[in-house]
Parts: structure tokens; sequence; C-alpha cells
């Protein structure tokens, strides 16, 4: 019952609700009392033949009445402490996700999908449950329990009270023994069935991949070692959960063997009528409602005891990035200053940044490459504020330290387009104005044909409004990108964070994108990560970062003569481009002209019609 103590303030949020629910609960108990007191009363009448058919009529009358009025109460009770149940695990589920959605990435390194997936559903049930069914099934076994003693007591006797409730002190230290068993059991159950769900949704995420290298098989025998330990932990769930009712009714079947022997003992020596034995006997079959909840929520509780410690450990997570209480002025240039002394990932010992010191001006186009693991993308995420960044080093956009600043203000002035292109439910439309739901059509138009997309979604049969597929599936992966890239552009953010956005693009469509963002966006500032040198040509300083440092900068022009690693990429990259041209131009040369492609045909043919017209 620890966990009603630790949820007290959410409980409090709804004492009105539960003090009404804990009242008319109150009131059902009593009537409750009424049918079997009337039933001993028809019983005794019965014995003296002093029973009349209005009497008859009345009591059952009255057994009538209170049993509509029990049904009409408990409807009140149960609605209202259930809608206090649901209405705190809403609580609990808003308050989960604002969680996760503050954690840095690096706690996502830690934990699971699944795992987390498993907390925020199987243990809010668990918490769920222990608040509405739990707390309904204490209270009513305490309330009725009570009002059903008191009964027994004042109607018929306290002494066969006394000797009917002699077995129960076992019934609390055997539930106690079933509890501390059920807790342990539950852990690993619930344990067991985050591993599940996990390798349940890795092995779905990564269907293609499965199939692709033929490892279905192997994929199967892991869900199935993870479906048997989740199985075996949930029958030891079971068994401890098998082994409340029989005890109970064990005890309760001894409770009443002692009850009948020592009433009939008493109805012997006069003390008591047998109408009154069979209003008690008909008291002891209510009270074991009461004992079977008792151990029945004894089980809720501990189910849901274990899965709030489970949820604590989530809730407790130290939020490393701290958010700032600053906004950027209104006038604030498009200007980055970074200053990276040095940056290492929690739990490393590695350092992944090192020395990282430049300038960015605003409208201006900074390009970072290197070898692939040299911290570019670590770069990227540490401007976003994705991960916290220790003292001396510094980022900052016109002056303002974007430490001070409010992550709304931060994200509102800078975009990211992802390494991983990341598309959420929806259509292309909605992808498009993610940052700018209001955005007009022509809003989304102009920012995907900047992109080098608009007419591929026009060409789709709805256009717009063609639904995404999980993760865009539906879409290649140079579509993606660009849906991505179109995004950043329609948020409306002066600085653009660039992670290779071209890498799945054809080499026309790059040249596109690149020039629609020189002639319609010169006054944002970029940040470019790319491994094609040729993105680079036109930027105004480039790094070279290897393992975590800056091993070259400067113009391009300065850093082909430097004869390094960016002259040597370069030089090669430049290679491969036109062996690929002369390969495409070879290709179409020998192929024959009436199996050549319409646009290669119309190369040829041109210039025979420009002369047929001329000697017209």
């Amino acid at each position: 019952m620890k966990i009603l103590w630790k949820l007290r303030g959410y409980m409090k949020m709804y004492a009105r609700q539960y003090l009404i629910a804990f009242v008319v609960l109150q009131v059902v108990a009593l009537l409750n009392l009424v049918p079997s007191w009337l039933i001993g009363r028809i019983v005794d009448n019965i014995s003296s033949g002093q029973l009349t058919t209005t009497q008859l009529a009345s009591h059952v009358g009255g057994i009538v009445l209170a049993a509509f009025a029990m049904y009409a109460l408990r409807y009140v009770w149960q609605s209202r402490l259930y809608g206090a149940s649901i209405a705190i695990t809403r609580l609990l589920r808003r308050e989960l996700y604002d969680k996760f959605s503050r954690l840095s990435p690096s706690f996502y390194t830690r934990r699971s999908s699944g795992d987390l997936m498993a907390h925020a559903t199987n243990d809010l049930n668990a918490v769920e449950e222990a608040t509405g069914m739990g707390v309904m099934t204490l209270v009513d076994s305490f309330i009725a329990g009570f009002t059903v003693i008191f009964g027994m007591i004042f109607v018929v006797n306290g002494q066969l009270t006394a000797i009917a409730l002699l077995p129960f002190p076992l019934l609390i230290l055997i539930t106690h023994r079933y509890g501390t068993q059920l807790h342990k059991a539950f852990g690993r159950a619930q344990a067991s069935f985050s591993c599940l769900n996990e390798e349940a949704r890795e092995s779905v995420a990564g269907i293609r991949a499965v199939r692709s290298h033929g490892i279905a098989q192997r994929q199967e025998q892991r869900f199935t070692t993870a479906l048997d330990e989740t199985l075996q932990a949930n029958l030891s769930v079971a068994k401890v959960d098998a082994a409340f009712a029989p005890t109970i009714q064990l005890i309760y079947g001894l409770s009443f063997v002692m009850s009948l022997t020592f009433g009939a003992y008493l109805i012997s020596k006069g003390n008591i009528t047998v109408g009154l034995f069979t209003t008690f006997t008909l008291y002891l079959g209510q009270l074991l409602g009461p004992f079977l909840q008792f151990g029945w929520q004894f089980n809720v509780f501990q189910r849901g005891s274990t899965s709030w410690q489970r949820l604590e450990t989530l809730f407790s997570e130290v939020e490393d990035v701290i958010e700032g209480a600053q906004t950027l002025p209104n006038d604030a240039k498009a200007r980055l200053s970074v200053d990276i002394d040095a940056f290492t990932y929690q739990g490393s010992q590695h350092r992944t940044l090192e020395q990282i010191r430049f300038e960015l001006p605003q409208g201006g186009l900074v390009g970072i490459t290197g070898p692939t693991g040299g911290g570019k993308s670590t770069l990227l995420q540490l401007i976003l504020r994705q991960f916290p960044l220790m003292k001396p080093s510094r980022i900052a956009i016109d002056g303002h330290d974007i430490e001070t600043l409010t992550f709304d203000s931060l994200r509102s002035n800078v975009a990211w387009v992802p390494q991983k292109p990341f598309l959420f439910s929806g259509t292309i439309g909605e992808n498009i104005a993610l940052a700018k739901p209001d955005a007009s059509i022509d809003e989304i138009i102009h920012v995907a044909q900047m992109a080098g997309i608009k007419d591929e979604i026009e060409a789709m049969k709805q256009g717009f409004d063609t639904p995404l597929r999980e993760g865009g599936s539906n879409l290649s992966g140079g579509q993606k990108q660009r849906l991505t890239l179109a995004r950043a552009l329609l948020s409306g953010a002066d600085i653009l964070l660039l992670d290779d956005p071209f890498s799945a693009l054809d080499m026309k469509t790059e040249v596109l994108v690149r020039q629609n963002l020189k002639t319609h966006y010169r006054h944002k500032t970029l940040l470019l990560v790319t491994q094609r040198l040729t993105n680079l040509l036109e930027a105004d300083h480039i790094l070279v970062l290897n393992q975590g440092q800056i091993e070259e900068q400067g113009s391009h022009h300065e850093l082909v003569a430097k004869q390094g690693w960016y002259s040597m990429v370069y030089q090669r990259q430049s290679q491969l481009g036109k062996e690929e041209i002369s390969h495409h131009l070879g290709l179409v040369i020998a192929q024959p002209l009436e199996n050549q492609p319409k646009t290669h045909r119309q190369i040829h043919e041109k210039p025979q019609q420009e002369m047929g017209e001329a000697h017209v």
C-alpha cells in the first residue's frame, strides 16, 4: 500500500471524487445489512408461527428496495472512483511524455524503445489499476468488512463474532508473505516483457534487413527465447496469484465451521434464536467478499508498487541539458560563434571534439568535412543543445550564449536537416509544414520546389495529401532528404544546419537544390556537413575534422593547394566524376539511334530538322 502514499499528491487533486465515492460506499455497506436482517426476522416469525402476509410482503419489499438502492449507489461510487483513477493515469502519461521529450539523446542511447514503451503501457496500466480497482477494493473491504462485523456484534452476538474472527489474523501473515514473493516475481515479469517488446519492435522495424540478410530463423529464435522467458516470469506471478483465493477460502471455511459449532451451542442454551443465527451466517457470507477483496487488492497494490518503482527511475532521470530563460532579440543577427574547448560523451573516456573554434557570419556558408567518425554530426547536435557543453566551451548566436536561451527561442532560429531524415505519420504536406502548421499551400509548394521535390509530389495521385507510411517507407531516400530540407526551409529559421543533406541525391538534383539555396536563401546562414567536396566550392570557410580536431581549414582553393586530406579526396572525387560522365557518354554513343531514349534521339534529330528547314 506504499504506492498510495507515494501517489498521494496526485490523489489529493481528485480528493472530492474519492470522498464522494467513500461516503456512498458506506451507505451501500449499511444497506447491505438490511436484507440479511429482514431474512432473519422472517425465519423467526416462521419458527414462532406468527408470520402474516403483510409482514412477509413488507419484509420482501424492504429487500427489493434495498437492492435497487444499492444498484444505483454502486454506479455512483464506481463511476466517481474510476473517473479519478483514469484522470490520474492521464496526468501520469502526460508527465511521462513530457519527461521523454526533455531528456537528451544520451538517455536514449542507454534505454531501448521497447523498454520505454513497456513503461508507458504495462507499468502505467498497473498503476491505474492500483489507483482505481485497488483503492476500490481496499475501501470496500474495510468499510463493508467493518460494517458487517458491526452488524454481527450488535445485531446478533459478540461472543459468536469473536469466535468467527479467530482464524483471520492468519490471513494477514500469509498475504504478507505472498506479497513479498509477488513483488519480486512481478518485477521480473515486467523486465522480461520490456525485453520481449524491444525484440518485437526491432524485428518489425528491421523486417527488410531481416529478409535481405536471410536471418528470419535467427530472429525467430531470439523472439522465441524472449517469449519463453516472459512466459516463465509470468507463470511465476500466476503461481503466487493462484495461492491467494484458496488460502482465503480455507481460512473462511475454518471460521464457518467454528461459528457453526459455537452457534449451535448458543442456540441450545437459548442465547440466540435460529433466525438470528441465520442472519449471522448470512453476514458471515457477506464477510467472505471483503476478505477475498483484501487478498486481491494486496495483489493489485504489489503490482502497482513494482510498476511505480520502474516509473520512478524514469521520472528521476536527471535532465543534463537545462533550458535557459532568455529569448533572442527580434533584431538579432544570424551570426554563429563556436568555441569548443573539449566535448566528451557521457561514459566515454575519449574526447569526441577538441579545440573547435570558428565564426560563421550572417548569410555565410561554412562547410565541414572529414573522415567518418570525425565529430561532424556531434558538432551540429551541440549547436542544437542536444548534449550539455561544459565550460569554458561556448556557442553563441549574435553574442548570446545558447545555454541562456529557451529551447523555443533557440530552435525557432536554428533549423536542422539530420543525416538520417525522419518523417512523421500524416501527409506529405503536413510533414513539410511541421514547424509551421499554419503555412498556406502556396508556401508549402514553394519550399518543395526549392528542395527539388515539387514535381515528384505533384506526380503522385494525391499530391501533397499523399499519406506517408511509417517512417516514410513509401518514399525513396532522396525524397525523404528533400522533404526534410523543405521542412527546414519553411520553418523560417535564419540558421540552417545541414547534415549531409545531399547524400542520397543524384548529381543533377543536387546541383538544382544547391542553386536554389544560393539564389533564394542567400540571407540564411548555412553550416553544411558533407562528404561531396563539390558542394563546398563556394563555401566561405571549410573545416576538415579528423578524430574530433580541425586538421585543415580555409577556402576551397587554399585547401586544394595544401595537398592534404581535402586536396587528395577532392582530386579523387573529381576523377571519379569524370569517369562516370565518360562512361555515360560512351553508352549513349554506342547505343543504336532507334533504341536510345527519346531525349538522346532528339539530340541527333534536331540538327537534321534545322537543316531541312533551312533548305526549304
